[in-house]
């Protein structure tokens, strides 16, 4: 077993002036290094949950928590956002909560969290033009962050939380406003960065990438830990279906396949393996 950076410890959460909870006693461990995508019904207290992990509960958003959120050793109530963010980094689900409002070019948004941190001022501009680049939206530095397009903001967004280089990111379904090719570029990315070692909870609604990506998932029920394992053991669990969670189409096809055929192989989850149990039982 790798590193713990992160442990959920029985967490439980109350927004202000709501009757239910939006998290029940969740407990969970994170390993350095490793890709948890985070699952669940609209409503299961999956942004919550993120808000919870970096720390904008209980410093931003008021309620009533049990529990502790500890972050590479150290509680989240006993250190600020601040000094959270070196370890760990949200990327919203809506962008537009990413940007500072203060800042006038895409530019100074990029930069805006290195100023705040001290950074050198050609060390800044380094870090501004390579991720720039990389998230390509280069060509717009020098425009206002309130004119652009969805679809630009949600690059920004990430890019202002990648441009800090937390050890872990946290992603609230952070491809909301990209077409399926930009969708797909940000994932390529995001896969890069974990394989680099950076840590990697996401937050996705696409199960067929969900499947590829996670090295574990964790499904989410009306605010309680329904399950948290292997995606194969997941998506092979009858029950997850029942708390109405999708299963990409190819558990669908080894399924049928299996029962079809009586196959003593397990259920496939990505593309690849299930082509392969295709020729297998059809003798291709």
């Amino acid at each position: 077993m790798g590193r713990i950076v992160l442990e959920v410890k029985d967490f439980s959460f109350k927004y202000r002036q709501t009757k239910r909870k939006a998290l029940k006693k969740i407990s969970f461990q994170v390993e350095e290094g490793s890709f948890l995508c985070i699952i669940g019904s609209n409503g299961s207290g999956k942004s919550t949950l993120c808000n919870a992990l970096v720390g904008l509960i209980p410093h931003y958003f008021a309620g009533k928590m049990s529990g502790q959120v500890i972050v590479d050793g150290v509680s989240t109530e006993e250190c600020t956002i601040a000094e959270l963010s070196p370890k760990i980094g949200l990327v919203f689900q809506n962008p537009f909560n990413q940007l500072s409002y203060t800042a006038g070019t895409v530019a100074e948004e990029l930069a805006y969290g290195l100023g705040n941190r001290g950074i050198p001022r050609e060390q800044m501009a380094e870090k501004v033009d390579y991720v720039s680049k990389l998230m390509r939206i280069d060509h717009i530095l020098s425009k206002n962050p309130l004119e652009l397009s969805g679809g630009q903001v949600q690059r920004v967004a990430f890019g202002s939380a990648f441009i800090m280089e937390p050890e872990i990111l946290v992603l609230d379904e952070c491809t909301t406003q990209l077409d399926p090719s930009g969708s797909e570029e940000i994932f390529d990315i995001v896969k890069d960065l974990n394989k680099k070692g950076i840590t990697v909870i996401m937050v996705d609604h696409d199960m067929e990438r969900v499947a590829r990506c996670a090295d574990k998932i964790l499904v989410l029920d009306q605010g309680e830990a329904a399950a948290i394992d292997e995606p194969k053991k997941i998506f092979g669990n009858p029950e997850i279906v029942k708390r109405g969670i999708g299963v990409p189409d190819y558990v669908k096809l080894s399924q049928a396949l299996k029962e079809k055929y009586y196959t003593e192989r397990e259920i496939e989850i990505t593309e690849g393996p299930t082509i392969e149990m295709v020729k297998e039982v059809l003798k291709i």
